[in-house]
């Protein structure tokens, strides 16, 4: 006969879940309603041979041990038990009464299903198709059998076409409640399941009919029937070591080469719960790493279903479990039930494996797999050994990880030093450049002054005077700019906060640099003279010195300033019709000592104007963003402003 266990993964819905173990009790109740009536229909038949009789306890011993020697067949999650029960049913079909077979199957499969701790649903499924099952042979049996000799050819017909009958209708109960409970079998893996039990059944009726025979004809030599059954049962169980045995290493093989193909602690963390679940067929299976030094601890786990976490950060309650199940479990094995938590869930361990990571002689951290998935076996000292196995692998990996790391964070380190020398060979030629250029016009032109005062004219002096002082001022400018570069990044920048008229503070500084030629125009908010903000002045005109000098170095023809207030907020803005900066480099041009890749073909500079006027814009509170609007370039300077902008006097 064969049984089902439901091992198909848990929906991650509730609610669906939910519904589908709704329908599978729907469907445990009607097989059971089906068992009951055909029992009823032969509750009043008696024994077809009545000279010849088994005791009732014997047949419960008889139907205990085929179906603890049971065969399984496994597709994809679920698996599928056939076993040799077929033997003692056939021999209750001649030799007890109908009630007397169905009550010592139902008695014996009840205590080896119990003993599975398989969970209420699946027991109550099994329980109801194995009444069913029974009832209908016998009901099957017993007109075919009547049509001649028992012991005869008619007998063995109705033998073989009841088991039959029986096997069918298990196959029709389980395809259904596996397609209610969310899995499927195609077409294909039905009929080679079918095709494979009925020989099965097949084989297992013949043999009882051998039986039959000899307790009529021969009753001392009956015995002789267990040894075909004893001799394919223990050829079976050889095989089936032999391949799990095979099943194993390939196991392990495979999860060690994806354990060391994983280059990340997070990779790797993953591909050892996933195959470490699916080496010993679990239900659940996860990698703690315990808190160094009383930093956080992570864990990575899959299941139940299709649940997967990479390296979150474990609550106080898991690590108390973990911590618990790794000092309750012997030579590796764990028995529940006990309960763990599972991020906002519960999962209860009815069985676990664990099995420690060592770094050294400490160990930082555990492997566990818990609950088998097919709920017909248990996990053995072999399984603890493929596990234990992975969890050292797994530990390596972690030491490679983490050196593999440092090495990275050496090269990377490196990489950086060499950009640094690199940055600063750029910056002191920048600087050179930057500085040499007013240095060589104030030192040439005070040169000619002093060497020959009398050789110029009063409006040629007046020319070097005026071009002196603005290659004095420009240089002034740089020197500030790598000043306040310096403090800044060093957090020793003082400001002298105050609320001023951002207005009067652009006029001025327009005013200075249209004596140095960048032509630019002021425009304020129509009808308001004031536009009060809070900062420090002195690096305000700094702030705008630096806008106006980056749009007239890398801007269009054309240069406006633009101020007012809103949103609590005061603001003014440099722009330009230039083409602006590729939007690769909106950020990039506000680092240090960075330029657009669109300013190549200008004169080169130190890169600081935008990267400092930045940062004394934050320090105020405040902030500068670059933006294209229109065709414009716009360098917009926002400052707190604790008043609203103040309307023009009346000179009336």
């Amino acid at each position: 006969m064969k049984e089902l266990e439901l091992t198909s993964a848990p929906s991650a819905k509730a609610k669906r879940s939910g519904r589908r173990v709704q329908r599978v009790w729907i469907l445990v109740a009607v097989i059971w309603l089906v068992g009951a009536a055909l029992a009823l229909i032969v509750a009043d038949w008696r024994p077809l041979i009545a000279d010849v009789s088994i005791p009732w306890p014997a047949l419960v011993v008889l139907f205990a041990v085929a179906e603890r020697a049971v065969f399984h067949l496994r597709f994809r999650k679920d698996a599928h038990s056939f076993s040799l029960s077929e033997i003692p049913l056939i021999i209750a079909l001649f030799v007890a009464s109908p009630l007397a077979a169905i009550s010592a199957q139902f008695t014996a499969n009840a205590v080896v299903l119990i003993h599975r701790r398989q969970q209420p649903v699946k027991l109550a499924f099994n329980l109801g198709q194995f009444v069913v099952q029974t009832s209908l042979a016998i009901v099957v049996f017993r007109p075919i059998a009547a049509l001649g000799d028992p012991i005869g050819p008619s007998g063995w017909l109705a033998a073989i076409v009841a088991a039959l009958v029986a096997l069918g209708a298990a196959e029709a109960m389980i395809n259904s409640v596996i397609r209610l409970s969310g899995g499927r079998l195609s077409f294909k893996e039905t009929f080679e399941v079918l095709a494979l039990t009925s020989l099965a059944t097949v084989m297992n009726t013949a043999t009882a009919l051998i039986g039959v025979v000899l307790l009529k004809k021969f009753p001392a030599a009956a015995w002789l029937t267990a040894v075909p059954p004893v001799i394919l049962y223990v050829a079976y169980r050889a095989y089936v070591n032999q391949r799990e045995e095979s099943d194993r290493l390939g196991s392990l093989y495979e999860a060690t080469r994806a354990l060391h193909a994983s280059p990340q602690i997070e990779s790797a963390l993953s591909a050892a719960v996933s195959s470490a679940r699916s080496m010993v067929d679990a239900e659940y299976a996860e990698a703690f790493l315990f808190p160094i030094d009383g930093s956080q601890a992570y864990v990575t786990s899959i299941g139940p279903g299709d649940q997967i976490r990479v390296m979150e950060a474990a609550s106080s309650l898991e690590i108390d479990s973990v911590t618990t199940i790794t000092k309750a479990a012997r030579n590796g094995l764990l028995a529940g039930p006990l309960g763990h938590p599972i991020s906002d869930q519960h999962l209860v361990i009815d069985q676990a494996i664990v099995a420690p990571m060592h770094s050294g002689n400490e160990v930082v951290g555990i492997l566990m797999t818990a609950n088998r998935l097919d709920d017909v076996s248990r996990f053995v000292i072999e399984d603890v050994g493929l596990v234990e196995t992975l969890a050292g692998q797994v530990a390596v990996s972690l030491e490679n990880g983490r050196l593999g790391e440092s090495l990275a964070q050496i090269t990377s380190l490196k990489e950086q030093l060499e950009e640094l020398v690199r940055s600063k060979d750029e910056f002191v030629a920048s600087v050179s450049h930057e500085l040499r250029t007013p240095l060589t016009a104030v030192a040439g032109l005070a040169d000619e002054l002093r060497q020959a005062p009398d050789a110029y004219s009063e409006s040629e002096t007046r020319e070097f005077i005026r071009l002196i002082a603005e290659q004095s001022h420009e240089l002034a400018g740089i020197v500030e700019d790598l000043l306040v570069a310096g403090r800044a990044e060093m957090g020793m920048q003082s400001l002298e906060i105050q609320e001023f008229d951002i207005l009067t503070q652009a006029r001025e500084v327009v005013a200075n640099a249209g004596r140095s030629g960048v032509r630019a125009e002021v425009k304020g908010p129509e009808g308001i003279d004031l536009v009060v903000a809070t900062g420090d002045p002195l690096r305000v005109r700094q702030i705008l010195r630096n806008l106006l000098t980056n749009a007239a170095r890398y801007g269009g023809e054309r240069v406006t300033v633009e101020a007012g207030a809103a949103a609590g907020a005061a603001w003014i803005a440099v722009s330009d019709n230039g083409d602006g900066v590729p939007d690769t480099d909106a950020e990039r041009i506000f680092d240090s000592y960075e330029r657009s890749a669109n300013a190549v073909q200008q004169p080169k500079s130190v890169g600081l104007g935008l990267s400092v006027s930045r940062k004394l814009a934050r320090l105020m509170g405040g902030d500068i963003v670059y933006s294209r609007q229109d065709g414009w370039t716009r360098f917009e300077l926002k400052l707190p402003c604790p008043a609203v902008p103040r309307a023009k006097a009346s000179t009336g």
